[in-house]
Formats: structure tokens, sequence, C-alpha cells
């Protein structure tokens, strides 16, 4: 089958430092990512195994003052960090029908995912910064738990589903500063991923 839905990421931060600085008062914000997914399923009685390949677009920013990290700032000039994060997903699902009545169904399911990080197409911004330029390094794979409900009527469904990270997904940050000082440790921003998903689907 296929389906495609949007999702809504939101990370546990760890830790988060800039210059040395931690940085204690943020404001996280979760924005709209998507995914684009082909599956197959293997029924057996009220149980089933899913697989599935995904194409995955996370996007998510957090937001504090500059004064957080920069002590002679004036006013409330606010600092922020974006990050667009693209992968292949690879989960295994174990699921249950809690429900099988005609074209109608109910089923619950869970199981790990990996995913593949696409580094080349990943990028992040940091707006009203202290450095000059900036790379992280993503782990190249990072695992998780998923959990979730998927209503069926007919071929089609919904899928509901809770996502929960289980390590941080950064592996740190090589910075340049104005006199182009490259440093690694100066920025940390330790986090693990928790998504909330919706899909819409047609199993053939």
């Amino acid at each position: 089958g296929v389906k495609g839905g949007f999702s809504s990421t939101i990370y546990e931060v760890r830790e988060l430092s800039v210059g040395g600085m931690p940085i204690n008062d943020y404001m996280a914000k979760s924005e709209i990512s998507s995914f684009y997914t082909l599956f197959a399923r293997t029924n057996i009685r009220r149980h089933y195994l899913q697989t599935e390949v995904s194409y995955n677009i996370s996007n998510y920013s957090i937001e504090f003052d500059e004064t957080e990290w920069n002590p002679t700032a004036l006013g409330h000039t606010r600092s922020s960090i974006s990050t667009k994060i693209i992968g292949i997903e690879v989960p295994l699902f174990y699921g249950y029908h809690i429900l099988k009545q005609g074209p109608y169904g109910l089923s619950f399911y869970m199981g790990p995912k990996a995913k593949f990080i696409l580094t080349g197409l990943s990028n992040h911004v940091f707006e009203q910064s202290p450095y000059q330029a900036f790379e992280e390094s993503i782990r190249p794979i990072n695992f998780s738990l998923m959990m979730g409900l998927g209503i069926n009527i007919s071929r089609v469904f919904f899928d509901f589903s809770l996502e929960y990270g289980l390590h941080n997904i950064s592996n740190g940050f090589t910075t340049v500063d104005l006199d182009d000082n490259r440093r690694t440790g100066d920025l940390i921003f330790d986090r693990r991923k928790n998504v909330f998903s919706f899909s819409l689907g047609f199993m053939f």
C-alpha cells in the first residue's frame, strides 16, 4: 500500500548552550513536517506484521533571548536555531486488529523504527548567532519506538501514531567564529526526537 501524512516534531532538549553559556529559558516551536510511504503487510488472522520505507522531512526550531548567551546584548533580540532533517525511515510493526467487521476495522500497532539521515539534503539556520558558520554532525542512523491506531474503511485507512526517540540525535557541532577560528563543543544542542503523526493511505 501507500500512505502520506503530516507530523509534529517535538524535540526533548537535554542540553543547550552557546559559547559555553547554558540556555535555560527557551521556546520550542514544533513545525509541520511531512512523509511519504510505501508499505507491505502480512496478515495472520487478527495479527499482522508490517514494514515500510518512508521519505521523511522533519522541521523544528527553538528560540531564546540573545541575552541568554550574550550578557552585553541590548533589548530582547531573539536568537533561533531552525533545523530541517531529511531521511529514509524503515520501521517494523506488529499489529493487532481490535475490530474487524465488514469493511470497517480498528487496529493497534507498535514497533521499532530506524531513520537513515540524508545529510546532503538536511540543513540548519542559526539567526542572531555569534558564529560566522557552523555545521552539525547528525547521527547517521537514529532509532525510535512507535505505537499507534489505524482505522480502515475498506481499503482506505487513517493512522494516528506517537514516536519516542531512544537517544540523542546530535554528534556535536563545529563552529567558525568571526575571527575564522574553528571549534568543537562551543555550541551544544543535544536532543531526542518525539513525533505525533497523522496519515491517510490506501491498501492495494
